[in-house]
């Protein structure tokens, strides 16, 4: 993930082009973003749980990320520890965050999950972000976890950032 291109944004490289709309902007920008890896040995959380870009909606202020549950990230009952769940959730709202936000700053104030259903290992999983109401410091979010196969919601999330 290169989170330097949210400061970019206003650039000759990432700013929005003349005749380009919402859309295909938002799209182009988190496209390059995703491409942008780690730096050799410094592989982070982000990196390691391999996140890719699923989607967006320029209008209706919204990113989707796909996930996939690791083996490493199983607790004892063997589902993906909520922790991490929530790592995922955070992570989708913050990318979301810092595109609207112009910026490679966000900062997660309060975030709340509901675990509804376990996620076991290899499963494929969506985190659905959504931007409810951005004031000028802070940005009020709702995310749902959807499983792949099925469709069901696995967790539910309202979160705060700045």
């Amino acid at each position: 993930m290169d989170y330097k291109i949210f400061e970019q944004l206003d650039g000759p490289l990432y700013g929005r082009r003349d005749m380009e709309d919402g859309q295909n902007y938002m799209e182009r920008i988190m496209r390059a973003a995703f491409l942008g890896g780690a730096k050799e040995g410094e592989e982070r959380i982000y990196e390691k749980m391999q996140g890719t870009f699923a989607g967006c909606d320029f209008r209706g202020k919204a990113l989707e990320m796909e996930f996939y549950v690791q083996e490493w990230e199983l607790n004892p009952m063997l589902s993906m520890h909520g922790g991490l769940l929530t790592t995922a959730v955070d992570m989708t709202c913050g990318i979301l965050v810092r595109f609207y936000k112009q910026s490679v700053s966000a900062a997660t104030v309060h975030l709340s999950m509901d675990f509804l259903k376990p996620l076991r290992c290899g499963e494929a999983f969506t985190v659905r972000a959504r931007i409810n109401k951005q004031g000028r410091r802070i940005i009020f979010l709702t995310a749902e976890v959807v499983l792949a196969d099925s469709g069901q919601t696995a967790a539910t999330a309202s979160g705060t950032f700045v």
